[in-house]
């Protein structure tokens, strides 16, 4: 679950205190410009505090004494966090104070006490720095205070300080492409993906907010650092967690970002934490996330539109994954908008468009209905879902359509011509121009965009025997707009290698000439013998775990090989019996090796299953049974009495487990490496001594 602002305050008794001060003032005062008077109201309260706290801080500072320094800091804090969970006009009032701190000398004092030898200190002041860092403090930040940053973060092995370093970088990740740039030069990101490793919930969600900043906001350059430093791997852990919904959240976000960059989509793909994320979203209510957000003093004032723009490219791309997050992201910023009363900004960065998009096209429900729910929220018209076989539309279909997309004005021209599927998706400019009075050329341009978007969600099986479609949208997913032309044309996947330039372009209307270029080169290949009898080769490692109390272990487990270049198979979700469960005992079949994670009372559900009705207890037998290379890890492991285990797998008593450690984790992975390598588990002397014992009896 997540964490409720701090502990440390009583806001609700503050907040009363301010309001009670402004609505008990008589006089009307003078509100500075461009700032409302509730805002004023609340800020002519809390400035004097805070700049007598700073006043103290600085003095303090002068004269080294540690304990005014602190409960100056102390002061600044909740002044400012307090200012975050104002309702209604809490961002304005915190941004105010934030800047403030900056204007009147505070942000310049911090980041001269975090270079202090007096770890305290160092570790309240990047703590409040974490609480300040709005854009304009991030731009100071980021001209005069990188380097003590930098510093901090190669600091990693200081938990206590990675709980704000994380969140410092957090918020400089979304400063500048520029500045994102430095930080990874710099080791940023690699303090974040060695903290990815740890267990501290507030360090993983700042890990997890920061890479998804990263993949957002620090451009192509960022990202490409991010795969080539294997973060699509290491966001796996924070995706498959199950403490904290946030965490998952933005790992998953960042995943969805990296997939939609079409030049790693598929290193991205490889990692196999992208199919973490259309299951989690699913699983998820908008409305019950939006209120834990609103617990949170960074999160319950929801997000800027700048920050909401940059969801657009998911909601229009092509990975379902992306489509759903964005979807989902949006449901939880309109139930925070619509209390501000602020649901227009949607419409406003052209969110509202891309939503009816994919109301209109998708076949998947969970976006689809992700979309519906945020458009009603906003109070948008939300559309009906269009019949997915184009080609075999009649008049009526293209009418609803051309409704449906803001063409209404020229439904009576398409009704007039009897525009049915087969023409529409034969129109050109051309006929647009002469036959159906689109005179404007932006306006034609418009339809064209709209027609292209028809054509790439299109289901063209009655028309398509040999699925060109798949064919093209392997090549890339927007080339399925042409497979009516092809399919039209009598292209098959028998043929197509014997297509030339010039009936691409004449005959199957493929007027641009580089996507021209692409399918020729793309039709040139090889053709790969389909081997339907053939298993594809199994898993280096398949790896056992208890969902309730290793999926943490395992998560790590499996990173930690794949960048090891191993292939590793974990069960995402331990499905439940039926055609899944063949599926699941097969990858253990076909696989060399078999890591079985035994976390606390791991193998208790074991215990007196006679009808092997336990997931671990069938892996572990059709492991036993293969012969596999078994090497079992332990973490806060109590080895059982081989006796309260059924006949069939107290074997795996003989293992010698090797024992996880957090603290050592490279130096664990090499004990483990060697055990696959060698074969080596089996009945080794530094057998847990209890139960060799019992295994003697």
């Amino acid at each position: 679950m997540m964490r409720h602002v701090s502990d440390r305050l009583t806001v609700p008794e503050y907040v009363s205190r301010l309001q009670t001060r402004r609505s008990g003032s008589s006089e009307p005062k003078a509100v500075s410009p461009g700032i409302n008077a509730d805002v004023q109201a609340v800020l002519d309260t809390s400035l004097p505090a805070l700049r007598s706290a700073i006043k103290t801080l600085r003095s303090s500072k002068d004269t080294s004494d540690l304990e005014e320094i602190r409960r100056a800091i102390g002061e600044i804090f909740q002044l400012v966090e307090e200012a975050w969970v104002l309702p209604a006009v809490g961002r304005q009032v915190a941004e105010e104070i934030c800047i403030r701190i900056r204007l009147d000398g505070g942000l310049e004092l911090l980041l001269q006490l975090l270079e202090t030898p007096a770890v305290e200190i160092t570790y309240e002041s990047a703590k409040l720095l974490e609480q300040i860092l709005v854009s304009e403090n991030r731009d100071y930040v980021a001209r005069m205070g990188l380097g003590v940053i930098l510093n901090l973060t190669r600091k990693q092995e200081d938990a206590q300080l990675a709980r704000s370093v994380s969140g410092i970088l957090e918020h400089m990740f979304k400063h500048t492409e520029e500045t994102s740039v430095q930080l990874i030069s710099n080791g940023a990101l690699d303090a974040l993906l060695f903290w990815c490793r740890g267990t501290d919930p507030t360090v993983l969600r700042h890990c997890a907010v920061a890479l998804a900043n990263c993949a957002m906001y620090g451009g192509h350059r960022c990202q490409r650092s991010m795969i080539e430093k294997r973060a699509a791997e290491w966001l796996f852990p924070l995706a498959f967690s199950k403490e904290d919904e946030l965490i998952r959240f933005h790992a998953c976000l960042a995943v969805a970002v990296l997939a939609a960059n079409k030049e790693m989509e598929k290193e991205v793909v490889e990692s196999g934490t992208l199919e973490l994320v259309e299951p989690f979203i699913a699983s998820l209510d908008p409305d019950e996330f939006a209120r834990n957000l609103l617990d949170r003093a960074d999160s319950m004032q929801g997000r800027t539109a700048a920050d909401l723009q940059h969801l657009l490219p998911l909601l229009d791309g092509t990975r379902l994954e992306g489509k759903c997050i964005a979807a989902f992201y949006l449901c939880v910023e309109t139930s925070i908008k619509s209390r501000q009363r602020n649901t227009k900004i949607f419409q406003e960065i052209g969110a509202v468009q891309s939503l009816k998009r994919i109301v209109m096209y998708s076949s998947n429900g969970t976006a689809c209905s992700l979309a519906k729910r945020a458009l009603s929220m906003m109070g948008e018209e939300v559309p009906r879902r269009i019949l997915s076989s184009v080609p075999n539309w009649k008049s009526r279909e293209v009418q609803l359509w051309l409704q449906q997309i803001g063409f209404s004005a020229y439904c009576d021209h398409f009704q007039e011509l009897q525009v049915d599927g087969d023409l529409l998706l034969n129109i050109t400019d051309e006929d647009l121009r002469t036959d159906l009075g689109m005179t404007a050329g932006l306006t034609r341009k418009r339809f064209l965009r709209d027609l292209r978007v028809l054509k790439t969600y299109a289901n063209y099986s009655t028309c398509d025997p040999n699925n060109m479609a798949d064919w093209l949208a392997g090549v890339d997913p927007r080339f399925r707009q042409y497979t009516y032309g092809l399919a039209q044309s009598g292209v098959d996947r028998h043929n197509v290698q014997n297509i030339t330039d010039q009936q691409l372009q004449a005959d199957c209307n493929v007027l641009n000439g580089v996507h021209r270029a692409r399918m020729l080169s793309a039709s040139r290949r090889p053709v790969r013998p389909c081997q339907l009898d053939a298993q594809p080769p199994g898993p280096d490692v398949f790896i056992s775990y208890r969902r309730t109390t290793g999926s943490q272990l395992a998560s790590l487990l499996k990173v930690h090989l794949q960048v090891r270049g191993y292939s590793v198979f974990i069960d995402v979700e331990k499905l439940e019996a039926g055609k899944f469960e063949d599926k699941l005992i097969q990858s253990v079949q076909r696989a060399r090796n078999f890591i079985l994670v035994l976390s606390a009372n791991a193998l208790d559900k074991c215990m007196g299953d006679t009808g092997m009705k336990d997931w671990v207890h069938k892996e572990i037998v059709t492991a036993l049974g293969g012969k596999k290379n078994i090497v079992p890890v332990t973490d806060y492991f109590t080895w059982p009495d081989p006796n309260s285990l059924p006949e069939d797998m107290r074997t795996i008593l003989n293992f010698n487990g090797i024992k996880w450690s957090h603290e050592y984790q490279e130096a664990t992975i090499e004990k483990i490496l060697r055990f696959l390598k060698g074969n080596q588990s089996r009945d080794q002397p530094d057998c847990p001594e209890g139960t060799k014992s019992k295994q003697q009896k």
